[in-house]
């Protein structure tokens, strides 16, 4: 089917350093099949704010009163707090609205006129458009697919923002380059950044915007248990996944079991850096494994989950008022 390109659409995420930036970016890449500018709401502080402005995002000010001002013809809510979702579903309705909801293995799901689930965990929940099918990846993820990988070892960390990453990425680089001194590690920061990165032993960090390029031609990754996990399945890229915070744990299991990724269990614990620095440089090293992983990926995520939803939104606007 064809999408409107031309209907508006107000995105309330949620996002900042703890939170993490994925609701955000998961919005963005909907806004980008969309063809539409990303029109965000965003629930955080004033340096995310300013994040979200730096990766070219339309940060509305004035909380509810952006629905007066812009006449959306949707809402589309990606908030893992129901509470703080709720007061814009019910000024939405209050509208004549149509909203949509994206949550995560049931995290954050609310009285939506349309559910999205695109988590493994997605079929214990009840959900409209639920599973991998819905997975939102980067639209850029589907051109990179199938990219040639450089011949020298290169590995992408990826984990996420926060200050988790300046604390624990260091060490996991330095348990690495140990184990696999020939790998050329680059380490993405997340979107928020202190004002000096700490010294790494190994690689390099590499800008945000670079992220995505720096995933695809890694021959390992190491990835949080979120959105950059569903990117690095989409991609082909084998992965030793890791949960940043206990929600993500689950997540992290069933990708396990469907022989996406390696499980690299909790980053957090005292033994996590260790830990998975020792998986990752074995799978350095096991090609068979590698090719496994890369395949199971990407029959789970086949990087459409974008389109698919941005297609649904679309007749969602084109139905009208909610009843």
């Amino acid at each position: 089917m064809s999408i409107n390109r031309h209907m508006t659409v107000v995105f309330r995420v949620s996002a900042g350093p703890r939170r993490g930036f994925g609701h955000l970016a998961r919005c963005r890449a909907i806004a980008r099949a969309l063809g539409i500018t990303p029109r965000m709401a965003v629930r955080g502080d004033a340096r995310t704010r300013a994040a979200a402005v730096r990766l070219g995002i339309d940060v509305l000010a004035g909380g509810l009163h952006a629905l007066d001002a812009l006449r959306p013809s949707l809402v589309v809510i990606d908030d893992p707090s129901p509470r703080h979702a709720a007061p814009w579903v019910a000024a939405a309705r209050r509208r004549g609205i149509r909203v949509a909801a994206l949550c995560d293995g049931g995290i954050g799901r609310v009285d939506a006129d349309l559910v999205i689930d695109g988590s493994i965990l997605a079929d214990r929940f009840e959900a409209d458009l639920a599973g991998p099918r819905y997975a939102v990846v980067d639209p850029r993820v589907t051109a990179l697919r199938g990219r040639t990988r450089p011949g020298r070892q290169r590995v992408c960390i990826a984990v996420g923002g926060g200050a988790h990453v300046f604390s624990r990425v260091p060490g996991l680089v330095a348990g690495l380059a140990a184990l696999a001194p020939d790998a050329d590690i680059r380490v993405a920061p997340g979107f928020t950044t202190p004002r000096s990165r700490p010294v790494l032993a190994a690689g390099r960090w590499i800008a945000s915007s670079a992220l995505v390029p720096a995933l695809a031609a890694a021959d390992v990754a190491i990835v949080a248990g979120g959105l950059t996990a569903y990117e690095a399945c989409a991609l082909g890229v084998p992965s030793v996944a890791v949960s940043v915070v206990p929600a993500q744990q689950p997540a992290v299991r069933a990708l396990a079991r469907h022989g996406a990724v390696v499980d690299g269990g909790p980053l957090h614990h005292s033994d996590g850096a260790g830990r998975v620095s020792s998986r990752a440089a074995a799978l350095l090293t096991a090609d068979a494994a590698r090719r496994q992983l890369a395949a199971a990926g990407r029959r789970l995520v086949d990087g459409r989950g974008a389109t698919r939803i941005a297609e649904a939104l679309s007749r969602l606007a084109e139905g009208g008022a909610h009843a």
